[in-house]
């Protein structure tokens, strides 16, 4: 796992050098040492079941907001703007993550939790769901105008009707605070005993 660095502005051959990692680009907070404790603990408390995979400790985050793979966001853009040059892409791409940097959240947060659901096809995504407080949805207002500009650098005209026709983008628009604690769950969420508030800490973009 790579993160962008120290914040600072993204240089060509940064950005170039992700055509060839290929990484999925992503902007998240990471729980803090007493938050990532009780976390192991809901995951200890968990019913084992054949196929259940337990996140591990350094994947249990909230996602601000997730771009995506560089060639696959470049594969459906072009797919929908064929017209679309990979300099015009690779700019915008550099004053996506030089913007993204700008607006991250520089203090943690602490959220109070909602209870657990099922995320993804067929709910098999087991997760913690918290409450967002409003300087949490202001960053992630302030992200997604960032995705918006990035969008509209590349051509696209209706960003609604694009994001939610593409699977990478289509719940970008709205923040959904989560942490997911396994994957391959199968069956109602379970009640986990005692959730407790989680702090979040600050972190910069990552690639992985």
């Amino acid at each position: 796992m790579a993160t962008t660095g120290d914040g600072g502005t993204a240089s060509e051959d940064e950005v170039r050098g992700l055509w060839g990692t290929d990484p999925r680009i992503y902007a998240q907070m990471r729980p803090d040492a007493a938050s990532l404790a009780h976390l192991r603990s809901l995951q200890e408390a968990l019913p084992r079941r054949p196929g259940l995979r337990l996140a591990t400790p350094a994947r249990l985050h909230l996602t601000l907001i997730h771009f995506g793979r560089v060639r696959d966001v470049h594969a459906v853009l072009q797919a929908a703007l064929p017209g679309l040059e990979e300099e015009v892409f690779t700019a915008a791409l550099g004053e996506y993550l030089q913007a993204t940097r700008a607006v991250l959240p520089e203090r943690s947060f602490t959220l109070d939790p909602v209870g657990t659901a099922g995320f993804g096809p067929g709910g098999r995504v087991l997760v913690v769901e918290y409450r967002p407080v409003p300087e949490l949805l202001a960053v992630h207002a302030a992200l997604y105008a960032v995705l918006e500009r990035f969008l509209h650098r590349c051509g696209v005209q209706d960003i609604d009707a694009f994001t939610a026709g593409d699977p990478n983008f289509r719940h970008a628009a709205r923040l959904r605070p989560h942490i997911s604690l396994a994957r391959g769950w199968n069956g109602a969420a379970p009640a986990l005993p005692s959730l407790e508030p989680v702090t979040l800490e600050p972190m910069p973009v990552l690639y992985r």
